[in-house]
């Protein structure tokens, strides 16, 4: 009787306030949470913005991607937004990634620099956080941590580690350790390899191999392999993949997976072709691309790995003769898987 005279006198305070004592206990409805996107589609903003930098969009396009404070960390000197005169970028690799708080994606990349017009090769391992605001994502903070480089100098390949407060040199390995002739891959008959010099340099996206070209009579191709993240040259092991007639490198791009090595060949008739070899099955695919662009018709080069490593792309240009086919001209996505070839872009 007491319980039923107190809820009375309850209903009668709020009832004489106007209020409706229903209204006062029901539970108010859960506010709907402002979405904060997910790192699959914040993954694929990434992938955006590092595959625009390979294909060397300009400052305007870059910054589309990039909030204000990004932009920032991009200017300074420890980053690179994008590849300076006869340097490009040809391939990168997420890392590492990882779900931060309030819509902020982390993510650990490796980006693949190459020199043209000096051996020299760098993989520049930047942290980059894509952030979801205003229901779109953007690149909202980046920071560089380190830089890995090799280098030839005269017959020395030096192999040096930037960090933020150390820098690590190595002299990896000298030409005169090289073997001074060797069979070309499918030949029969040995040619003396190129020790005069390197002719361009590169390391694989977890900076424990390096694939190198020599100069001389006729070019080589190798790779050298270690194990640890600082190489110690008493433990570097040498392999030679292929020797060219007349012929050296001028670039080479491991895949982002590192099991393919693209390696760019300047002909004997002034125009380049590009092959592509398993490294640790020391095999050269076969994509019938001198069928397809024959050497001095065309000239090939390569433009870089897709992340997943399935593809690359090369650029299909005129060669010395200027009499190829016109329709041909333009960039080409080659399955590595298939050998089917897609073009992709015009002339």
């Amino acid at each position: 009787m007491t319980v039923r005279y107190k809820l009375l006198s309850l209903f009668l305070v709020f009832s004489l306030q106007g209020c409706n004592i229903w209204d006062y206990l029901n539970i108010p409805e859960r506010q709907p949470t402002v979405p904060q996107g997910n790192r699959e589609e914040a993954r694929e903003l990434l992938h955006s913005f590092m595959n625009a930098r390979l294909a060397d969009e300009n400052d305007d396009k870059l910054r589309a991607y990039l909030t204000d404070e990004a932009w920032n960390d991009f200017q300074s000197a420890d980053l690179t937004l994008r590849a300076e005169a006869n340097q490009e970028f040809v391939g990168y690799k997420i890392l590492e990634e990882s779900d931060l708080s309030e819509g902020r994606y982390a993510f650990t990349t490796s980006l693949q620099l190459l020199d043209r017009s000096r051996p020299y090769g760098a993989n520049i391992t930047e942290d980059l956080i894509v952030s979801f605001s205003n229901d779109e994502y953007r690149i909202s903070s980046a920071r560089p941590l380190k830089a890995v480089e090799v280098r030839g100098v005269g017959t020395d390949l030096i192999w040096v580690q930037r960090g933020k407060d150390e820098t690590k040199e190595v002299n990896l390995f000298n030409l005169q350790d090289f073997p001074a002739r060797i069979t070309p891959l499918g030949g029969t008959t040995e040619l003396e390899a190129g020790r005069a010099g390197y002719a361009a340099v590169v390391l694989n996206p977890e900076n424990r191999r390096v694939a190198f070209g020599t100069t001389g009579t006729h070019g080589a191709l190798a790779v050298l392999k270690w194990d640890g993240t600082t190489p110690d040259p008493e433990q570097v092991t040498l392999e030679p993949l292929d020797v060219y007639y007349g012929q050296h490198t001028i670039l080479q791009a491991f895949s982002p997976d590192a099991r393919y090595l693209a390696v760019e060949i300047r002909s004997t008739s002034g125009t380049d072709r590009v092959e592509v070899y398993q490294v640790d099955e020391k095999n050269r695919l076969n994509f019938n691309l001198e069928q397809a662009f024959p050497v001095g018709e065309y000239n090939v080069s390569f433009r870089q790995w897709e992340p997943d490593s399935k593809a690359f792309l090369i650029r299909v240009s005129p060669g010395v003769q200027a009499t190829g086919d016109e329709a041909k001209m333009g960039t080409w996505r080659i399955n590595v898987q298939t050998g089917e070839r897609e073009k992709v872009v015009g002339g």
